[in-house]
């Protein structure tokens, strides 16, 4: 759809400037299910739900040439619920309360009193991705929001990309006391980013600073800072890389800084891709009377793909240090490409949770944790995903 009336129309809608731009595309992503989610003493839930594939989009994208190889690049993306037509939650400053805030009471934001208003659910917003940058032999530069190199890492070596049933708990905060001030384990805004070119011997690089937008004078200025990098190598079959996130959050006895470090990897041999990685997270809590939190995770997965279909399989497991509340979760799922944009899929999967634990759930926005200790969840799902 690229030039076509329709891109450059909706892209006029947000630049004056957007009929200069060389290239700009129209994209996006419709992705819909039926779906099954069950926690021991929790019941069951039936829904159409969105994004078991890949996440339901709507988005923009485009560069300028200006000539000695040197380019300029936008992309806005949002997130779309696909089976009720409502927007994403987005964050501006990194923080809990960059949603916006409501409050019953004093004192003023933030505050216990106050709790994070979901800013972009009553519509849609570009929660998602949007950066404008450069990009020629020296690599490409970025300014705005965009997912930190950690997440891009775990993601990577998912069978099922961090979506639906089967999608793994790793770039989730389960276990993690201090996890919930935590916002930076998927996307951070206000970035500055760097990735090096491609070619150069299989090496790529990617690093990001994100600001908390906080007055030197605050309490706690530094809120919200993130700092990530991702390093790997991409060679024949094989695709090896380690990353690492640390965010600054306001140290109480509650929160505490945030760091998250891992190595991945994957390895193509023909129809077989196996993939497997190690994370690590730790909240820093200076004040707490218990150790800082700490959570170690495994994946263990494969994809397999026979003519125009796929299956995907994958082992996790979470270990929370000093507690008994641990879980590991089995995933097996098919896709069948109909043609290159459309396709078909189907996802089963079970988290076990260990000892007193009630933490992990398969997919955790299902809303069906168990409520008994060492209990199960349970998820399935039958879906029809388009691109275009």
């Amino acid at each position: 759809m690229k030039k076509s009336l329709l891109a450059l129309a909706v892209a006029s809608a947000f630049s004056g400037a957007a009929f200069a731009q060389s290239s700009v595309t129209l994209f996006g992503i419709v992705d819909t299910g039926y779906s099954y989610y069950k926690g021991d003493g929790n019941g069951n839930v039936k829904q159409m739900t969105n994004s078991g594939l890949n996440s339901s989009r709507l988005g923009v994208r485009g560069s300028e040439d200006l000539g000695g190889g040197l380019k300029a690049n936008f992309w806005l993306e949002g997130s779309v619920n696909s089976d009720n037509g409502t927007g994403a939650a987005s964050n501006t400053n990194n923080q809990t309360t960059g949603g916006g805030a409501t409050c019953t009471g004093t004192p003023a934001p933030p505050a216990t009193a106050c709790t994070v208003a979901t800013n972009g659910t009553q519509g849609f917003s570009f929660n998602r991705r949007m950066f404008v940058g450069l990009s020629g032999g020296f690599g490409e530069a970025r300014l705005g929001r965009n997912y930190t190199p950690m997440f891009l890492q775990i993601s990577a070596n998912d069978p099922f990309g961090t979506n639906g049933a089967g999608q793994t708990s790793i770039e989730t905060l389960g276990g993690l006391t201090g996890g919930a001030a935590i916002v930076t384990n998927v996307r951070a805004s206000n970035a500055v980013e760097y990735l090096t070119p491609p070619g150069i011997g299989g090496v790529y690089v990617h690093g990001m600073f994100a600001l908390g937008e906080n007055a030197s004078t605050a309490a706690n200025p530094n809120d919200g800072r993130s700092i990530g990098g991702r390093a790997g190598w991409a060679g024949g079959p094989a695709d090896v890389s380690l990353a690492y996130n640390k965010t600054t959050i306001a140290q109480t006895a509650a929160q505490g800084n945030y760091t998250v470090y891992g190595l991945g990897g994957t390895l193509t041999f023909g129809a077989f891709k196996p993939m497997l990685q190690y994370v690590r997270h730790k909240v820093d809590i200076t004040n707490a009377v218990v150790a800082d939190p700490e959570r170690t995770d495994w994946l263990a997965g494969i994809v397999m793909t026979f003519g125009a279909a796929d299956i995907r399989a994958s082992y996790n497991r979470h270990d929370v240090k000093n507690t008994t509340n641990d879980g590991q979760q089995i995933a097996l799922g098919g896709v069948y490409n109909l043609s290159r944009r459309t396709a078909v899929y189907g996802t089963i999967a079970q988290m076990d949770n260990k000892g007193t634990g009630r933490t992990f759930t398969v997919n955790a926005g299902s809303g069906r944790a168990t409520t008994i200790d060492g209990g199960k969840t349970q998820g399935y799902e039958l879906g029809l995903r388009h691109s275009f």
